[in-house]
């Protein structure tokens, strides 16, 4: 039973608009293994959510360190000790030079959820819908894998300096299906950064996906990707809630 169905009126009718042609998104998936998928989201729904993103006051700092994935609140993050700061940027540099390494704002919306946080945020009532019917099935037709049957979903949001490195996606715990990513930051132009770029056998950039408003990608994976450095000079952020349709 939903904890907040009926909280958020934009959210009554479900996160997909309606006028999406999911044959069509399901060939041209099939054929290349993603897309992006423009007005993605119903206009109500984009808004609410791109708004909920702009004021958001639980952020964590995320990055890889020495033991795998690390977070910090944002606050404590923020007043860390000068010395400390510095040799937390050495360590996080170093580690960027010799392996896979990432730094964005996270908020694990499941986490969340489970333990009841922002109990008046909207984030918690799109938890439960992208679990739902009405946004499994048309996924499930569009990436040919009818055995998604959860979507895992976090809050993301880079600033200048953020970025995801090369990696692919694979996990020894879950059996992921494909990534989605529902951007919602506005006016986002290409020299801002923060691009979805696909990279081929080569080493080449196969494919680049700007994080336009209101647009969603979808993934087969595994797939070697990586996000780029937003710009010192992007104006907003680079905010999205993202995650993968697993088994």
């Amino acid at each position: 039973m939903s904890r907040y169905a009926g909280r958020w009126p934009e959210l009554d009718a479900g996160l997909l608009a309606p006028e999406l042609d999911f044959e069509s998104l399901a060939a041209r998936f099939a054929s290349t293994g993603r897309l992006q998928i423009r007005d993605a989201l119903r206009p109500g729904v984009a808004e609410l959510l791109a708004r909920e993103l702009s004021g958001h006051k639980r952020w964590s700092v995320a990055w890889r360190g020495a033991q795998g994935s690390e977070k910090m609140p944002l606050p404590a993050f923020e007043e860390m000790p000068e010395v400390e700061r510095r040799q937390w940027q050495e360590e996080f540099m170093q580690r960027a030079r010799t392996g896979f390494q990432f730094s964005y704002l996270s908020y694990m919306m499941i986490t969340g959820y489970m333990n009841g946080e922002l109990p008046d945020s909207p984030l918690n009532r799109v938890v439960e819908l992208l679990n739902r019917d009405d946004w499994l099935a048309p996924m499930q037709y569009i990436i040919g894998h009818a055995r998604s049957r959860r979507t895992s979903c976090q809050a993301t949001c880079y600033r200048p300096g953020d970025f995801l490195a090369l990696h692919n996606d694979h996990s020894d715990s879950e059996t992921r299906h494909a990534a989605y990513v529902i951007n919602l930051g506005r006016s986002w132009q290409a020299d801002h950064g923060g691009l979805l770029q696909f990279i081929d056998e080569a080493g080449d950039v196969a494919e680049t996906m700007l994080p336009h408003y209101n647009s969603l990608n979808l993934f087969r994976t595994p797939a070697l990707h990586c996000v780029s450095p937003v710009a010192a000079h992007a104006t907003g952020s680079r905010l999205a809630i993202t995650g993968w349709l697993m088994a």
